[in-house]
């Protein structure tokens, strides 16, 4: 096999950035994604006490690694346990790991401790998607964890490929409402309990996040969720990044005409409420949290 040079220094290359029509060593990808997430934070000028929202997976984990980076950035992490058998079990060892790796002390919100079901006793009763149950339930505790606790931000893993897919299937399903929160930081709402969030992956795709991980030696499990079904953005995940192969950039193009549009379409969005029971934001008059969990501390 052909030794691929970086295209900075002499050593072997570990991937290509096509966009910019370069190959780095993982000393240079390392400085190249740094500068990527730095991007972020700069333009939005973030700093102070974060939050980290911890699942135990590659994306989450990075993201906590790259923050403690940055000198102006105090890094906490959490990890939510949604009671999911061996799963969560793996999850939050994961978890506990690269946070004891990067000397991060780890907060655990235990859902069936505090609300007295898990995850796959709720979806039993509620029926219907329970990837969808569990990302309401992971939004809500994610967001009242940071407000509680008086964070300056709550960071979560999500990257390029997840929200240009994303973004893709909503446009296909003509839903149009999360088209809030389509930039890298979404601005707090003290009055409806949000919090201030950013995603400081938001212009790195799956693999520059997947290579960063392996080559700094970053902990993270590799399982999946037993109850989780094929997802509708996979197979637009993986059309797009052939799309960015043959047309490099235009996954970062797409993500920044989102953000565009949000800005326009920023007045048709149905008007905030807060829930009747725990007072957090939501559209109807008791958050779906409250109403699928039904047990409010």
């Amino acid at each position: 096999m052909v030794k691929i040079e970086c295209s900075n220094c002499s050593e072997e290359a570990v991937i290509e950035i096509k966009r910019k029509g370069k190959n780095y060593c993982p000393d240079h990808y390392r400085k190249y994604f740094l500068n990527q997430v730095g991007k972020v934070l700069d333009k939005y000028e973030i700093e102070g006490k974060i939050a980290v929202a911890i699942s135990g997976g590659k994306d989450s984990s990075t993201c906590a690694e790259a923050l403690t980076h940055f000198e102006r950035i105090d890094v906490r992490s959490f990890y939510i346990n949604l009671g999911i058998g061996e799963y969560s079990k793996k999850s939050r060892g994961s978890a506990k790991e690269v946070s004891d790796e990067l000397g991060l002390d780890l907060d655990i919100i235990d859902l069936e401790r505090r609300y007295g079901r898990s995850v796959p006793e709720i979806n039993e009763e509620e029926g219907g998607s329970p990837c969808a149950l569990c990302g309401m339930i992971k939004r809500y505790l994610t967001n009242r964890y940071a407000f509680e606790n008086g964070f300056d931000y709550v960071a979560t893993g999500h990257n390029l490929s997840d929200e240009v897919s994303s973004t893709f299937h909503n446009l296909a399903n003509v839903y149009l409402t999360p088209f809030r929160g389509l930039e890298p930081v979404l601005n707090e709402k003290k009055n409806y309990k949000l919090a201030e969030r950013v995603k400081p992956l938001y212009f790195l795709k799956d693999k520059e996040t997947l290579i960063y991980a392996q080559t700094n030696d970053i902990s993270f499990y590799h399982g999946e969720c037993p109850l989780s079904q094929d997802s509708p953005t996979d197979e637009l995940k993986n059309w797009l990044h052939e799309l960015d192969s043959e047309k490099p950039g235009i996954m970062r193009s797409f993500a920044k005409s989102f953000m565009r549009l949000e800005d326009r379409m920023e007045k048709d969005q149905r008007e905030l409420k807060k829930c009747e029971n725990c007072g957090y934001a939501t559209a109807t008059r008791i958050c779906r949290f409250c109403r699928v969990v039904r047990n409010f501390p």
